[in-house]
């Protein structure tokens, strides 16, 4: 179960076994277990879980819900930093968001109302 999740996460980000280990510092030869059901040692297994931010119930198939989103480099950036703000700050960012999403939703209703008619 860990190594399909696992395998099946790393192709969505578009990242090999291999980057994988290298990036996380890990031998080849314990990933290569890993797809005859070992599991990595907790220390790599937290390594691997905050690498592709993804719970580790999810790796383990025990979480039913959904697959987490997949964030594109740009929006774990803008994660990344807007963690790193002040609460008003984070507010702040917060409306300007859902201000240019508000805008995007009224220009596609304008641009489908327009094809429609």
């Amino acid at each position: 179960m860990f190594y399909e999740k696992l395998e099946k996460l790393l192709q969505e980000k578009e990242i090999s076994l291999n980057k994988l280990a290298k990036d996380l510092h890990i031998a080849q030869s314990p990933t290569s277990r890993w797809k005859n059901g070992t599991l990595p040692n907790l220390n790599t297994f937290q390594k691997i879980c905050k690498y592709l931010n993804v719970s580790a119930d999810y790796l383990l198939d025990l979480d039913e819900g959904p697959p987490p989103p997949v964030l594109t480099d740009q929006e774990q950036e803008l994660l990344e930093h807007f963690r790193q703000c002040k609460e008003g700050t984070r507010e702040s960012i917060l409306l300007l968001a859902q201000s240019g999403a508000e805008q995007a939703k009224q220009q596609e209703a304008l641009l489908n109302s327009k094809n429609a008619g």
